[in-house]
């Protein structure tokens, strides 16, 4: 009986482990002031503390190649989580940052109202750019470099997708350690002090 248990716990942790949607609280939703509110204080899934990477990325417009620099996190809705990525690259001088989940959100406009916030401040309403598939979401040029570098001493984004017929879609990434994981992008973009970030990514 215990050689049981013993087996069914460690079912039981594997696949919290590789599932980690399995443990998610509710998803995001609007409150009364049409703000996002978050079930929990922390969403399932996310890493403690940020790991940035850096990876090997192609523009395929242009051929261009070089480093990107890449953290993961989750993406909620209806309760349910999966893994979601924010990818920063710099090819012919020109700064994007890339918000994508595991499965496309078909997004319908080419301009996506959002809401964001740091380390649980107040949530900033912009509008960002849907990706060419409809997958995610970017924002480029000087508006991703001022969003970026505001990211600089902070340890958690919480970026939420405004439906007006749906729930939000919220996306949640550790980001400590943005200054050090950023710096080679920063240096091949030749990033310059841009605007603070409640006038960035609007």
């Amino acid at each position: 009986m215990q050689h049981h248990q013993q087996i069914v716990s460690a079912a039981a942790a594997l696949l919290v482990w590789v599932v980690p949607a399995s443990a998610a609280p509710p998803g995001p939703d609007l409150d009364p002031d049409g703000e996002v509110a978050s079930a929990g204080s922390d969403a399932a899934g996310v890493p403690a503390a940020a790991t940035w990477r850096l990876i090997d990325a192609r523009n395929h417009a242009s051929g261009a190649s070089g480093a990107a620099a890449v953290v993961f996190g989750v993406a909620q809705e209806r309760g349910r989580s999966r893994q979601a990525s924010l990818r920063v690259d710099c090819f012919d001088g020109r700064t994007t940052l890339h918000v994508d989940d595991t499965a496309s959100l078909h997004l319908g406009s080419s301009v996506v109202p959002v809401m964001y916030r740091l380390d649980g401040g107040p949530f900033v309403s912009a509008a960002w750019q849907a990706s060419a598939d409809g997958s995610g979401l970017e924002l480029s040029g000087e508006r991703a470099v001022a969003f970026l570098t505001g990211l600089y001493g902070k340890t958690e984004l919480r970026l939420a997708i405004v439906r007006p017929l749906s729930v939000p879609f919220l996306f949640t990434f550790a980001v400590g350690g943005a200054e050090q994981g950023l710096a080679a992008i920063a240096e091949r973009c030749q990033w310059l002090a841009g605007p603070a970030i409640s006038d960035a990514g609007r």
